[in-house]
């Protein structure tokens, strides 16, 4: 594949379409329209993003997607995750578990799922056609940030996305960088269910991530900095709505809006 696609889902709880897009092989993806934001999702009205202190901790993990070393206890948790529009309750609670070391940003996602929804296997698949946990994240730039994915069966998505934002922040339209890879970045996931049989009742999935500052294209953060991020969730429930979830909610259209993301400050 050679081109971006588009993909627009429609979420349950509001009127707005969220956008994002995929393409394999490409070193530059074309840029792809932003959907519009109305005079009544004026950015300057909405409550203010979420903001969390991440721990420096020392802790050797194995990343097998258990999330039972002592470390884990200790780490910053973020959720409920509630829906992208920021009205209404989720019906599966998604929590994730931050902190970090000299060398590397952990996270643990847990995510109560009855109908583990999953098929894809490939790096830099459309996960988000099925079931998926999605990490944006940048330093500085706003205009340019990480995504980072990761699905039941141990699928990995990673892209720089250069968003063209106007003069209030809301996205205009964006472009994604596929060539890019996080070649340190481990991942696991532990299930507890069947991934893709509908008939049985499951319980969740959980995903072991640790990421290597130097793939974010940084250093060691130090106390006090901050960094902008947030966190996603696609969740399918055969005959039930899809739902979009998040940490710190957009509430403006689409998950690429980063002037909503949250704020991680680094703690000692």
């Amino acid at each position: 594949m050679n081109a971006i696609l588009l993909r627009f889902l429609a979420p349950t709880t509001w009127l707005a379409i969220f956008l994002s897009g995929v393409a394999a092989n490409a070193a530059v993806a074309p840029a792809s329209p932003a959907p519009a934001v109305t005079a009544t999702m004026d950015p300057a009205t909405l409550p203010a993003p979420k903001r969390v202190v991440v721990p420096k901790l020392r802790g050797a993990v194995a990343v097998d997607g258990e999330l039972n070393e002592a470390v884990w206890a200790q780490a910053a948790v973020l959720g409920p995750f509630v829906p992208a529009s920021g009205s209404g309750q989720a019906r599966e609670a998604t929590l994730v578990r931050v902190w970090y070391d000299e060398l590397a940003l952990h996270l643990g996602w847990t995510c109560k799922d009855v109908d583990i929804q999953a098929t894809f296997t490939a790096r830099d698949s459309k996960f988000w056609e099925e079931e998926v946990v999605e990490f944006f994240v940048t330093r500085r730039d706003l205009a340019r940030y990480f995504e980072l994915q990761w699905n039941p069966l141990g699928g990995e998505f990673d892209a720089i996305i250069r968003n063209n934002l106007d003069e209030r922040g809301v996205s205009k339209k964006f472009e994604g960088d596929w060539s890019y890879t996080a070649k340190g970045m481990k991942s696991a996931v532990k299930v507890r269910g069947t991934v893709g049989n509908s008939a049985d009742r499951d319980e969740q999935w959980q995903v072991e991530v640790t990421i290597p500052f130097a793939d974010l294209e940084e250093g060691t953060p130090k106390p006090g900095d901050v960094w902008r991020a947030n966190f996603y969730r696609f969740n399918r429930t055969k005959d039930q709505p899809v739902e979009q979830l998040s940490w710190s909610a957009p509430r403006l259209p689409g998950f690429h809006q980063p002037s909503r993301f949250g704020y991680l400050e680094f703690g000692r």
